[in-house]
């Protein structure tokens, strides 16, 4: 893997910030998606069906940590 000037990593298919903290919260499909490797579409779909456990719906927004979401996926 290439040095990356923004510490971005791929795991297992899945983009990984390696610089974030332990509150990194991904707000909205679209941001959810590019972390997973999905359009927002996508993601919405998987959202709304309940494929991703552990998002939310805060104030009509999709909200999800980053290391759940890794957690649900298998990561």
């Amino acid at each position: 893997m290439s040095d990356n000037a923004d510490s971005k990593h791929l795991v297992n298919g899945i983009n990984s910030d390696t610089g974030s903290g332990a509150c990194d919260f991904l707000w909205g499909a679209e941001e959810i998606g590019r972390a997973i490797g999905r359009n927002g579409r996508q993601a919405f779909h998987l959202l709304n069906t309940g494929e991703i456990k552990s998002a939310k719906k805060l104030g009509g927004r999709w909200v999800v940590s980053r290391a759940a979401l890794l957690r649900d996926l298998g990561a």
